[in-house]
């Protein structure tokens, strides 16, 4: 009997067939309806040791009327986050 995953490896080598050849490989990869997930994970460049500071962050701190904010010493923090901190005049604790 022909298995679900037959099928999807079929249709995705005749799919593939079209796709462009660079350096030896085809630029084709399986997503889509070829996965079992909704949507193609995502991956960050970020280390996931690291936390990310983000404008959310700050607008919860400044609306607890915050005037410093602690955070990780290898915490990064994003552009929008940094705006807010330098226009409120917040004050990082780096731990």
């Amino acid at each position: 009997m022909i298995s679900e995953k037959d099928i999807i490896d079929t249709v995705y080598d005749v799919l593939a067939e079209n796709n462009t050849v660079v350096a030896g490989k085809t630029s084709a990869f399986k997503s889509g309806f070829f996965t079992k997930e909704k949507w193609i994970k995502s991956y960050s460049s970020l280390e996931s040791k690291k936390k990310l500071i983000t404008e959310s962050d700050v607008k919860a701190a400044v609306k607890n009327g915050a005037g410093n904010l602690k955070i990780p010493k290898d915490a990064i923090i994003g552009p929008l986050a940094l705006e807010i901190i330098q226009e409120k005049g917040i004050k990082l604790i780096r731990e």
